[in-house]
């Protein structure tokens, strides 16, 4: 199910019940889409997510950490002028439309009371937030501007008049009387007469009506009888969640306490794959193009090498030149001679404006050449397949981190040279802590590296010498050290789990991790951060699994 107008209804039910009456306390825009109010409400602050994501828009309270930016953006400039300390009088839904407004009041300078609307349009690329002064109906700012020349319909720029969506003209489904389901025989057909329906709920609906059953009782369950899951979608099989029990169209997953809970949950990867991904996108464009450089700098070198395979064979024409000078004539394009190696003819190009010295000269440059060129080719291979494994496993590392570990990696890549490095807002410098922690269910500590500079910190330097090693096989990944001489068997797959979850098989199932003792572990000179060699490991097959992994993590 995707946030259709069903799900924004029990959304803003939700969303009445923990934060009507409260006070609005912060704003932040930490990323370019997304805007999170904190708002004081049962004598406890509350992240209330506002975001207009082309593929992730949506309103709900989440317990995700946010990094507030250190330079506020002219939008929360805006909202922070006007709502600051504001009162939460309520949210409503446009009808069933992905529509939710907020109705706020709050005091101005003068200590005047004034009233203004929150406004949150749910509509995928279309999607925009917008603050609404009820004085005049203006929009005071917007997340998305839009140029009139791109938008005939409505000005979407601060100080026109706030005008809403173009209607679609179908009925509310919550104020459907009998028969008005009569007459509908396709799922089509009910998403054409019902606004806010989308594809599960329209086939629940004519599952529904197909048994004889009544399809309001469904409807009315959205007030009654709430149950937020996610379930294996019927049509695709793909993970969905769903504000109530689709029996007739879902494979159920797991229940949540709160539509807020099953949002972060369901999106937890998603967005955070898709926020590292705004913040680094420059970073990850110029780390590409340097890695297909490198792939097709490897692919020429190893056609070079390929080459000189057949310097032999230039030794050996000198070689018969030179022994059979007396038999070719200046001027031939050719010789064919015998190979008193093996008894076998030889036909031996030459040039025709050479000398017969001249030709045999020529064949032994080129077999020294080729010779010469071994060594120079090895070591361009191995420095630039140690830095296609290294950028790799930087790129593969932006698929699991979390969002506040993208700093560290940043931080990584301007040490390494490859990036600039940028002048920063000066800040209060947090305490620097090495690698997360983790805990095994039989209590031994587990550490985790969040960038490659981390990992050779924790292998190389941290770790004792008597501690386990972690790390998934042959792909990238972070380093993982379990803390103890002697290990139990549950810690070891434990850990090893966690190797699997950071790294870039996180998505796989049974997953090789190899282990081993950190003294048998050894960095070579010169070697990119991160990468490391070792013998004499273990290999054990896990499952990434991230219930597992939360479990374990030290709160």
């Amino acid at each position: 199910m995707s946030f259709d107008g069903m799900f924004t209804h029990s959304m803003v039910n939700e969303l009445n019940t923990k934060l009507k009456g409260g006070r609005i306390a912060k704003i932040q825009q930490p990323f370019a889409n997304e805007l999170i109010l904190t708002i004081r409400s049962e004598r406890k602050n509350q992240q209330l997510l506002l975001s207009a994501h082309p593929s992730y828009a949506r309103i709900q309270i989440t317990n995700q950490p946010f990094e507030n930016p250190a330079k506020p953006s002219t939008f929360v400039m805006s909202l922070r002028k006007y709502i600051t300390s504001a009162i939460v009088q309520g949210f409503r839904q446009l009808n069933n439309d992905r529509v939710v407004s907020i109705d706020l009041s709050a005091k101005n300078e003068l200590g005047d009371i004034h009233s203004y609307t929150m406004t949150i349009e749910i509509m995928s690329r279309h999607s925009n937030i917008f603050l609404v002064n009820n004085d005049d109906g203006r929009i005071i700012d917007l997340v998305k501007r839009v140029s009139p020349e791109n938008n005939s319909f409505r000005g979407l720029l601060p100080g026109d008049t706030y005008r809403l969506p173009p209607s679609q003209h179908k009925q509310n489904p919550f104020a459907a009387e009998d028969g008005d389901f009569q007459g509908l025989e396709t799922a089509a057909d009910i998403r054409n007469k019902f606004e806010g329906i989308g594809l599960d709920t329209s086939d629940e609906l004519l599952s529904i009506m197909q048994a004889k059953q009544d399809p309001k009782e469904f409807i009315n369950s959205f007030d009654e009888v709430v149950s937020p899951n996610t379930a294996k979608q019927s049509k695709n099989n793909k993970l969905g969640f769903f504000p109530v029990e689709y029996k007739n169209t879902t494979n159920l997953v797991g229940f949540y306490p709160t539509l807020a809970e099953l949002l972060d949950n369901y999106y937890l990867d998603r967005a955070r794959i898709d926020r590292i991904e705004q913040q680094t996108k420059s970073v990850t464009h110029r780390l590409s193009i340097i890695l297909k450089k490198d792939k097709s700098k490897i692919k020429k070198l190893n056609k070079q090498l390929k080459q000189t395979k057949i310097m032999d064979e230039y030794n050996l024409y000198g070689e018969l030149l030179t022994t059979y000078m007396s038999q070719i004539q200046r001027g031939s394009k050719s010789i064919t001679l015998t190979n008193y190696y093996n008894n076998e003819e030889v036909t031996i190009k030459l040039n025709p404006e050479f000398s017969p010295s001249e030709n045999a000269q020529s064949y032994y440059k080129r077999y020294r050449k080729l010779q010469n060129s071994i060594p120079h080719i090895n070591e361009q291979l191995e420095i630039t397949t140690s830095e296609v494994n290294y950028l790799e496993s930087v790129l593969a590392s932006l698929e699991y981190v979390d969002i506040e570990d993208v700093d560290g990696i940043i931080a990584e890549l301007e040490e390494s040279g490859y990036i600039k490095k940028k002048k920063k807002h000066v800040r209060r410098k947090k305490k620097k802590t090495i690698g997360e922690r983790f805990e095994t269910s039989n209590g031994i500590p587990v550490v985790v590296g969040k960038n490659n500079i981390e990992n050779d910190q924790l292998t190389m330097k941290l770790a004792q010498k008597n501690h386990y090693w972690f790390h998934v096989k042959d792909m990238p990944g972070s380093h993982v050290i379990l803390e103890s001489s002697d290990p139990d068997e549950q810690s070891i797959v434990e850990a090893a789990s966690i190797a699997a979850y950071y790294s870039k098989a996180r998505e796989s199932a049974k997953v090789p991790v190899d282990y081993l003792q950190v003294r048998n572990i050894r960095k070579p000179n010169g070697a990119k951060p991160g990468f490391v060699i070792f013998e004499g490991q273990t290999t054990i097959l896990v499952d990434p699994d991230r219930n597992l992994v939360d479990k374990l993590r030290q709160k």
